[in-house]
């Protein structure tokens, strides 16, 4: 089973609960050996929704899991990390940003810093404009892993064409660099909705997968905790979860991507 999850919020986000320790102690408890922090990246552009550190506590969120790497070194690896949506005009943020943690991951919930959430509002065009920059932010190798691939489809009731031309594109991309693609467990936990006439998941969707495994692309798991107790709720069935793949013979991702 995997034994990391590097997709860990904090309550500095606005819209996760819990203090830092907490998350640390309930990784432990369900036998995560390596846990990495990846709180939403301070962009104080983006003031569409209070969803996000601003960079003057930037520090703060470092030291405070640094401490909590030293306090329990002896029992779990814990990293420190940023996700992160690419806006090609801020490209210079990143390797800054790296400068200060241990990795980043992408995460595009939006494709501006004037823009909703795609959770809130999307179209067609902002899914092209998505394939585009996450494409970009792959090559650019400041990412370790990207996100949530399908989160774009959150308010589609039919699967775009520029999504699946979207998903091909990102999968190519991601078996070419290496670069893991995330299957999504907060997405299962908002429940499934009516997709092209199924019931499937929002994300991670079926047909997101079989895409994404024709091009043996590789993959892991995301917990995206926002709550300690989502490492009670999902991290021990992560097997089961995997059997619901089976059949697509995906390309799990055996280690840690962080070193």
């Amino acid at each position: 089973m995997q034994n990391f999850n590097l997709h860990t919020h904090t309550s500095r986000c606005f819209h996760a609960v819990g203090c830092d320790e907490e998350y640390v102690l309930a990784a432990i408890k369900n036998g995560v050996k390596i846990l990495g922090f990846s709180d939403h990246c301070p962009m104080d552009q983006y003031t569409v929704y209070k969803d996000r550190m601003k960079l003057n506590e930037l520090d703060e969120y470092i030291q405070s899991i640094q401490s909590l790497k030293e306090k329990y070194k002896d029992q779990i690896k814990i990293l420190v990390g940023l996700e992160c949506e690419y806006i090609p005009e801020y490209k210079d943020m990143y390797p800054k940003f790296l400068k200060k943690v241990d990795y980043l991951i992408l995460g595009q919930h939006f494709n501006r810093f004037d823009q909703k959430d795609f959770t809130a509002f999307i179209t067609h065009e902002d899914v092209q404009v998505m394939e585009e920059y996450v494409t970009t932010a792959m090559k650019t190798g400041y990412f370790t892993y990207v996100a949530h691939p399908d989160y774009f489809l959150y308010l589609f009731d039919k699967y775009p064409q520029e999504g699946k031309h979207a998903i091909e594109h990102i999968a190519k991309c991601s078996k070419e660099l290496n670069i893991p693609l995330e299957i999504n467990l907060k997405g299962r936990a908002k429940g499934k909705k009516m997709i092209d006439g199924k019931m499937d998941y929002r994300y991670p969707n079926s047909q997101t997968f079989e895409i994404i495994a024709k091009h043996h692309a590789p993959v892991l798991f995301g917990l995206d905790c926002h709550n300690p107790k989502t490492f009670d709720d999902f991290y021990p069935e992560l097997q089961n979860y995997k059997e619901e793949f089976q059949h697509l013979h995906l390309n799990y991702v055996t280690e840690c991507p962080v070193k």
